[in-house]
């Protein structure tokens, strides 16, 4: 099985830095203000040079001073639990003292009775500071002490070595665990406050990401494993996005929308959770807009249904058509979008959003045969001859294939793309849904001109 490395440490003691160096991937938040990391982010690392694969986490801050603070406390709790389910913790100070916060973390640590731990003395940036830094071996029975530099990147390679070791004498020297394309990855994004960490731990059965009734509470971008109904399942819940004129450059916050959109860039399907009493805004739609520009699978999930629910005299079925024409007003692609409304809390209609990704994957990868798609044409356009432009002449339609999936594309060869109006496309694309369903993917369109190696996109 994987083993679970966790790194702890108080605050500003350069845990993420530590983090995103040992992984060689900026995945952590590094920011010079105190409790940046809020959440538990998780790496599946491979480590090449030892053979085996395990997890490192990037845990919150332990402060017993700010028990009086509701995020702390809960950043607290949830580091504890994390330190509670490792293997093996990595525990950063700084190489020349030890402060009231480290005796406070030797105090939780005493306190849980953890003894698979090693220290790292972290700015021991030079010889001499190196020597300095064993002068402080003595502050707790590590397993193993080792001063380090996270800026120059000294003796990680040794703690790496020391990680390696000890997973394996406890037989977890787990090889690989590929994420290949069995996986459907699924990230959740949208507004501040709409509950896509409780959409989380509700579909995951695990409590893994903060979740308080304020918005902004999760940074990082999270991935979690788990399989439904055999199928593989990666859940990326996304760090909340502001509106761009909000997020000052070098803002934490700028961090987090970069990271959101890395996510949607990684993610297969991309669930936009939206707050049933908060409407669909314009940022709402910019955010699609940018899932269609990718060309990714959308799903639209609208959260808070148990609170419509429990208002008297509310007809079910006629409050969700209305919503959804609602829906098709503001977002004009919507009849190939998959809506789901869900709670959360209630933890109500979750299964339809990873049935929904399930089949989305496998309508993305259809493919039509070419005959088939042929005679589909011909029925097409006898029904309705492809119209043109009025400087043109009569646009015609050789031959049609799909010549890729992933999203679903198709190509079409005509004797001159320029003759085609705009909106024939628009009518061909409604036609294979039809006739082919392509539930919830964008389908491409192209114009091949014949004889001549040009492609004209949609």
């Amino acid at each position: 099985m994987l083993g679970n490395v966790t790194i702890i440490g108080r605050p500003n003691v350069w845990k993420s830095s530590f983090f995103n160096i040992y992984t060689g991937h900026k995945i952590a938040i590094v920011h010079d203000e105190s409790g940046t990391t809020r959440d538990i982010s998780e790496f599946e690392y491979r480590d090449n040079d030892n053979d085996l694969v395990y997890i490192l986490s990037d845990s919150g801050w332990l402060d017993l001073k700010e028990k009086s603070d509701e995020i702390a406390k809960d950043i607290s709790d949830r580091t504890k639990k994390a330190i509670q389910n490792s293997d093996l913790l990595i525990w950063l100070i700084e190489y020349d003292r030890i402060t009231e916060l480290d005796e406070q973390v030797l105090k939780i640590i005493r306190e849980l009775k953890i003894t698979n731990f090693i220290i790292a003395a972290n700015k021991a940036d030079n010889d001499a500071k190196k020597m300095e830094a064993y002068s402080l071996a003595w502050f707790a029975n590590a397993l193993e002490f080792f001063p380090i530099s996270v800026s120059h990147n000294s003796w990680i390679r040794e703690i790496k070595s020391f990680v390696a070791k000890f997973l394996t004498s406890k037989w977890l020297n787990y090889k690989d665990e590929e994420v290949d394309d069995s996986y459907v990855k699924l990230a959740l994004i949208g507004r501040p406050n709409v509950g896509k960490s409780s959409l989380v731990n509700a579909i995951t059965w695990e409590n893994r990401v903060m979740v308080k009734d304020m918005a902004g509470t999760t940074r990082d971008s999270i991935d979690t494993k788990f399989k439904h109904d055999d199928t593989n399942f990666v859940l990326i819940d996304t760090a909340w996005i502001r509106r761009l004129s909000k997020v000052w450059i070098w803002n934490v916050e700028d961090w987090s929308v970069m990271r959101t959109e890395r996510a949607i860039t990684r993610a297969d399907v991309i669930a936009v959770v939206i707050d049933w009493f908060a409407w669909i805004v314009h940022q709402d739609l910019a955010v699609i807009s940018r899932v269609l520009e990718e060309n990714k699978w959308l799903i639209i999930v609208v959260n808070k249904w148990d609170m419509v629910l429990e208002k008297p005299g509310v007809d079910k079925d006629s409050i969700m058509n209305r919503y959804i024409e609602y829906l098709k007003s503001k977002v004009e692609f919507l009849p190939w979008a998959s809506v789901v409304f869900t709670s959360a809390v209630k933890e109500k209609r979750l299964e339809e959003i990873l049935d929904s990704a399930k089949n989305i994957k496998l309508e993305r990868f259809k493919r039509v045969k070419t005959w088939v798609i042929n005679n589909f044409l011909e029925q097409v356009v006898l029904k309705h001859p492809p119209t043109w432009t009025r400087k043109s002449h009569s646009p015609k339609i050789y031959y049609w294939s799909q010549v890729d999936v992933n999203p679903p594309k198709f190509a079409l060869t005509v004797n001159n793309p320029e003759q085609f109006h705009f909106s024939y496309k628009r009518y061909l694309e409604n036609r294979i849904r039809d006739n082919f369903w392509f539930f919830g993917t964008p389908i491409v369109i192209e114009y091949k001109w014949r004889g001549k190696n040009v492609w004209m996109k949609k």
